[in-house]
């Protein structure tokens, strides 16, 4: 499984050179976290040049949004905000990148793998997808600057001023398959607060695309990332006054909120060598995180 992320800011991380093959071009990544027992990950890539691959399958389920520049894929055209996603084995059309071009890339349940194809080569139905059942599973396209905000369906009246973009829902029928993937686009507005400690059952992860928000394990500025597993507690959460918050959120699953009321951090333990009035607080059980998202809030939530 990928180990908590939480947070790190993308202009902390190294680019290596990208896990794009088939392709003919150079583009480099940065890991924003990765699976090294079944290369599932979620990187930044940057193609340096024009780069161009042959309409083919991949071993993962794999999902692109594009944040800079140009994507052709067959005869469709990506710019910034456009989201397209395919199930492992599914033949996608030849794609086309411009240099300069930025992306997000996520691959789930697979590594790199990816196989040049010539059959099929006219297949290209942009709709639907669900990777839940042994079906194929279609691809997902979608231009997020088309689509309108909806009231945050997932998580009630404690949230409804959350508004979110629906990418992609895997429908798979309940019984069937639980995980029901979905990948949408967040937004806080200006002032906005939730002071309850919330976990989950699922995992969730999410890369700031605008503005700022605080919270006891740092501040989300543009390029900061978290990978959260499953239960991982955290909040409460306050966006700046000027122009909110936005993100590109993935679950694994419903989102379903446990919360926790009158929470407390407690750290107890007796000093054995070294004074603790003179050495400072004691953190126990946090994770790794990055160097520019600011102190950890010991007395917050």
């Amino acid at each position: 499984m990928r180990p908590h992320v939480e947070l790190i800011q993308q202009s902390d991380l190294c680019w290596h050179p990208a896990e794009m093959h088939g392709g003919t071009g150079r583009a480099m990544q940065r890991n924003l976290s990765y699976d090294e027992e079944d290369g599932s990950c979620s990187t930044k890539i940057l193609f340096e040049t024009a780069w161009d691959r042959l309409g083919g399958y991949h071993e993962a389920d794999t999902e692109w949004f594009v944040l800079e520049g140009k994507v052709k894929m067959g005869d469709q055209i990506f710019g910034p905000g456009m989201y397209w996603r395919a199930p492992a084995g599914l033949r996608v059309p030849e794609i086309s990148v411009d240099a300069g071009t930025e992306i997000l890339l996520f691959r789930e349940y697979g590594d790199w793998g990816f196989s040049v194809s010539e059959a099929n080569k006219s297949e290209f139905i942009p709709e639907g997808g669900n990777t839940g059942s042994d079906q194929p599973g279609t691809l997902t396209i979608c231009d997020s600057t088309k689509m309108d905000w909806m009231d945050n369906i997932y998580e009630g009246d404690t949230q409804r001023f959350l508004q979110l973009k629906i990418l992609y829902h895997d429908p798979s029928p309940e019984g069937e398959n639980e995980k029901g993937f979905i990948t949408m686009l967040g937004w806080a507005p200006p002032g906005w607060t939730d002071d309850r400690l919330i976990h989950h059952p699922i995992f969730e992860e999410a890369y700031t695309l605008t503005g700022h928000l605080d919270y006891n394990f740092g501040r989300f500025t543009p390029g900061t990332y978290f990978f959260r597993p499953a239960k991982v507690k955290h909040g409460h959460f306050v966006t700046g006054e000027e122009m909110g918050a936005s993100w590109l959120f993935r679950l694994d699953g419903a989102l379903i909120n446990w919360v926790t009321l009158n929470s407390q951090v407690i750290v107890k333990g007796d000093a054995v060598n070294y004074d603790p009035k003179t050495q400072g607080p004691v953190m126990a059980g946090l994770p790794v995180r990055s160097k520019s998202t600011g102190p950890w809030d010991l007395d917050g939530q």
